[in-house]
């Protein structure tokens, strides 16, 4: 398709990736965005149409697709920054700890996708399954505000403190750096299938 004003206004319009300044008429798939600038739009933009639907009809789940991964890999940090990894393991986005996993060793962080690997493990010995989390929200009111603790009392007590020791040994900076490479690395796929949706 060629780049005209109104294709390009499009491309602005509906995803809002920036364009690298003096880059003439190339389309977002030529890869003359900035990785780091389309890393900062898709944490802002995963979270509404069309790209929240992506993840809510499930293609998130495609591992294959780079744009999953990094989606994946920006619920995770996200949910883990807002609300710890026990928050991760109960939110939507732990639902797919094992899609994470991959994503985080497809990035190459390989003690990282360990870690979570040992946290699943954790998790599930002890019976702290996302289904089992969920099951603990049954019955609350739409939006109620509730402390994990308060949820789900003790019974998870031991294997929580476990999850929290593992995690905290994650090192985040290389997790992003590594980010940030497959992003670049995949810049015109990641955009391709972004404007798709």
């Amino acid at each position: 398709m060629p780049c005209t004003r109104s294709t390009r206004k499009r491309v602005l319009a509906v995803v809002a990736f920036p364009l690298v300044p003096g880059d003439g008429c190339r389309s977002a798939t030529n890869s003359m965005m900035d990785a780091s600038k389309l890393l900062d739009e898709l944490s802002v933009r995963i979270y509404a149409p069309p790209l929240s639907d992506y993840r809510d009809d499930g293609r998130i789940s495609d591992t294959s697709n780079p744009l999953s991964v990094v989606m994946l890999l920006i619920d995770y940090e996200t949910e883990c920054s807002m609300n710890g990894i026990t928050g991760f393991l109960g939110n939507s986005a732990g639902s797919r700890l094992s899609e994470t996993i991959f994503a985080v060793r497809q990035i190459g962080c390989i003690d990282h996708a360990h870690i979570l690997e040992q946290i699943r493990e954790t998790a599930t010995g002890a019976g702290m399954t996302y289904g089992a989390i969920q099951d603990d929200c049954a019955g609350l009111a739409e939006f109620t505000v509730t402390s994990f603790a308060e949820l789900h009392g003790d019974k998870w007590d031991d294997a929580c403190d476990r999850i929290r020791e593992l995690h905290d040994n994650v090192d985040w900076g290389s997790f992003w750096h590594s980010t940030l490479e497959f992003v670049r690395d995949n810049v015109d796929s990641i955009a391709r299938h972004a404007l798709m949706q």
